[in-house]
């Protein structure tokens, strides 16, 4: 199907540029970039793997995914800083403490990147054209509403808890859900609705900001030497996660009511 493979195609490209960047200096934009252009090739191939499970693309992802959780740990670290800059009533010290000691983080981990990257020889992402799996064109658009539909009803599946893990793996959905859309952004007659594309944004935003707050919180606690730095900070975090997970209900709610579904 040339329209999925226009998009592969530039996804690659775009991938493997980053890839080139992330290699001379791990900026945030970089790093960043990289990482959701992996998520979109992912979301992807999920797709197509679905339509073919002989395809297994989970062993052609592999290799590339070991980069991407090592520089995961960087984009952690990335991610805290933001957010130590955005928060009030933290000191000075404390701030310019926690920062220091991050970006020493980061240089530990981009050294350990750098080790996998070369002990992998894997200097380029490369993977199957959708010619080359042999899934046709009249397959493809078949299996497109049944496997968003799933993927949909898991999305707005509530449960009487909702765990921190269940919330992040429905973040995760809800991702890979708006990118197998944007899948088939080149496609003709499938243009993607606006008003379902506003809500998924606004949902995505609130789990975003939510998820970098779990993640800082935990990767603050988890360096020793900054214990006696992170009290406030991290009580002040859980305290803006609780509040970003209710107005998250309240959205999923509304996507919910805009697919005609009870959560």
């Amino acid at each position: 199907m040339n329209c999925l493979e226009k998009y592969r195609s530039k996804l690659i490209r775009d991938i493997n540029r980053e890839l080139r960047l992330v290699y001379v200096q791990p900026e945030e934009n970089t790093v960043h970039d990289f990482r959701v252009g992996m998520k979109r090739l992912s979301a992807l191939f999920y797709f197509l793997n679905s339509i073919e499970p002989g395809l297994d693309s989970k062993s052609l992802l592999k290799p590339y995914r070991v980069l991407y959780k090592s520089i995961g740990n960087i984009r952690d670290a990335h991610i805290a800083i933001k957010l130590m800059q955005s928060l009030e009533g933290i000191e000075t010290f404390e701030s310019e403490a926690i920062s220091s000691s991050l970006q020493s983080k980061i240089k530990q981990d981009y050294r350990r990147f750098q080790n996998i990257s070369n002990s992998s020889a894997r200097a380029s992402v490369r993977m199957p054209t959708i010619k080359s799996t042999g899934i046709s064109e009249r397959s493809i658009l078949a299996h497109k509403p049944v496997i968003l539909s799933r993927l949909l009803q898991q999305i707005l599946h509530g449960e009487e808890i909702m765990t921190a893990k269940r919330w992040h793996q429905k973040r995760i959905l809800l991702k890979r859900y708006h990118h197998i859309l944007d899948a088939f952004r080149f496609c003709p007659g499938h243009t993607q609705d606006e008003s379902e594309i506003k809500q998924i944004r606004m949902l995505e935003q609130l789990l975003g900001d939510w998820h970098d707050r779990v993640i800082t919180a935990e990767l603050l606690q988890s360096q020793p030497r900054l214990e006696k730095h992170i009290d406030k900070v991290v009580t002040t975090i859980n305290s803006q996660e609780r509040l970003l997970l209710g107005s998250a209900k309240i959205y999923l709610r509304k996507f919910a009511l805009w697919h005609g579904k009870q959560p």
